[in-house]
């Protein structure tokens, strides 16, 4: 007996320094990235790379303070936000036996990949996929921002602030832009909006020459209906955005409204580096709502490291992107070692929406901790709204108010001038008052400070010393026809 309680002495010794070596040699699992380092939404994409890698950063320090039973490796593939691309990445990535990726940051490229991921049973959480369309149930993708039937009450709440009867529609004839073009149009009308027309292109070869021209020709219609401070475009685009501008300024109608964008324009640096879209754009006061995630304090570190990078603040969506990190980590953690990966995904993908919820996730989420609803996307949001106006010599964004999601209200905070957003808009849309009150000559300093009634009693006061100045004569000659008839009875 004394060589059996020999041995298990000596294996609860070496238990402990057998757990300590198994994870001092931790797996390596590989997230990867699929994002638009180049193309459209390259502003976008560069953001939340940076973004990423902080977060797995964190996240490796994270799990060696753990002592977890494996570690974070980052490949990010470049999608060039064009939907084939994203799939050939996506392969690429599959063959690499990647089964956890944070993106791709558009519709078109979520909905493209979408059934290689399903049938790979590959993870994607997207940081920035909005269209309805792809809100559904039980698939493999999750996205952290909310759908854009959120962001069409946002900007249909902006239009009922701003006192728009009447507005032209511009969009990209793909998944998103269809989609939120869609959603818009239902809000804006719902809400007594006249949508008047809607100018929906092809990406691939938008003809902006040709839609400005059109929309100079609806606006000049609309502006003998309504006033311009009635009427607006709202544009629905990507950095072609830019291209448009350019087109735009040099027809006479286009630049008499405001120009309201999305979340596909909102903080982009293509449209305030170029001097010429950067005038436009500030001259139409064009304004763009993007989802506003809470404060925290670990989104400033998230915020500094990627100002370090970029020399910009990240984006929501970038933002979005390292809370995707954090959310698989944490779910993988919680979900136990395993050498199955395909279990480990499906493991994963039951814990993710508590995991976005707990205080765990909290600590070290840039966005805070969120619900997901039954299609897996981020179920309430409120929107920041952005501007693009002049700061000296160069033009930049400037935040200009907030959507209040749950009040369904927008708030105009003072710009960097003292005015809000509102106070220039009818500044510089209002029409001027009508030649005829400016030209009224001004009145005299009586009749200005004279109200009807003060009027009335002078005109009464002027009445009533008339009339005593005419008794005051009637009296004088009855006393002198006194005098006279006195003077002739005394010599009588």
């Amino acid at each position: 007996m004394k060589w059996i309680a020999a041995i298990l002495l000596a294996l609860f010794t070496i238990a402990p320094v057998m757990a300590a070596v198994s994870y001092s040699q931790p797996v390596t699992i590989t997230i990867g990235g699929l994002l638009p380092l180049t193309g459209d939404l390259q502003s976008y994409g560069e953001r939340a790379n940076a973004a990423v890698e902080f977060a797995v950063q964190e996240m490796n320090q994270y799990l060696e303070e753990k002592n977890a039973w494996f570690r974070l490796n980052l490949v990010v593939e470049d999608t060039q936000t064009k939907p084939d691309v994203a799939v050939q990445k996506l392969s690429s990535l599959v063959a690499q036996g990647v089964k956890f990726v944070v993106g791709p940051m558009t519709s078109a490229e979520v909905k493209k990949v979408k059934g290689t991921a399903d049938e790979q049973n590959v993870l994607i959480i997207s940081p920035s996929s909005t269209a309805i369309e792809l809100a559904i149930p039980n698939d493999n993708v999750f996205r952290f921002c909310p759908a854009d039937d959120v962001q069409s009450k946002a900007i249909g709440a902006l239009a009922e602030k701003l006192g728009l009867k009447a507005v032209v529609i511009i969009n990209r004839a793909d998944t998103w832009g269809n989609g939120l073009m869609e959603a818009t149009k239902k809000v804006l009308q719902d809400r007594g909006v006249e949508v008047a027309k809607v100018y929906s292109y092809n990406a691939e070869s938008p003809a902006f020459s040709s839609i400005a021209t059109n929309l100079n020709d609806e606006l000049g219609k609309l502006l003998k209906e309504y006033k311009p401070n009635e009427v607006a475009v709202i544009l629905i685009a990507f950095n072609e955005a830019k291209d448009l501008f350019i087109e735009a300024r040099k027809y006479p109608n286009t630049g008499k409204v405001a120009w309201i964008g999305s979340d596909g324009t909102a903080l982009l640096t293509e449209i305030v580096s170029d001097p010429v879209s950067g005038e436009f754009s500030s001259k139409v006061l064009f304004i763009n709502p993007i989802f506003s995630p809470a404060a925290t304090d670990e989104q400033a570190k998230v915020a500094q490291y990627v100002k370090q990078k970029l020399g910009v603040e990240p984006d929501a969506y970038a933002l979005a992107a390292h809370d995707a990190v954090v959310a698989i980590a944490l779910a993988i953690l919680q979900a136990g070692q395993t050498d199955d990966m395909d279990q480990l995904v499906n493991k994963v993908k039951q814990l993710i929406p508590q995991v976005v919820q707990s205080d765990e996730f909290a600590k070290y989420a840039a966005t805070g901790k969120f619900p997901l609803n039954d299609a897996g996307d981020r179920a309430t949001a409120d929107y920041d709204f952005w501007v693009v106006m002049k700061t000296g010599a160069k033009y930049d964004w400037v935040k200009a108010g907030q959507y209040k999601g749950l009040e369904d209200k927008v708030v105009f905070i003072k710009l960097p001038n003292g005015k809000t957003y509102l106070d220039l808009f009818q500044e510089t849309f209002a029409p001027a008052p009508s030649p005829t009150k400016t030209t009224t000559a001004a009145p005299s300093p009586t009749t200005t400070t004279a109200s009807p009634a003060e009027t009335a009693k002078t005109t009464t006061t002027e009445e009533k010393k008339g009339g005593t100045s005419t008794g005051l004569i009637v009296g004088i000659i009855i006393i002198i026809i006194i005098i006279i008839a006195a003077i002739a009875l005394a010599k009588k």
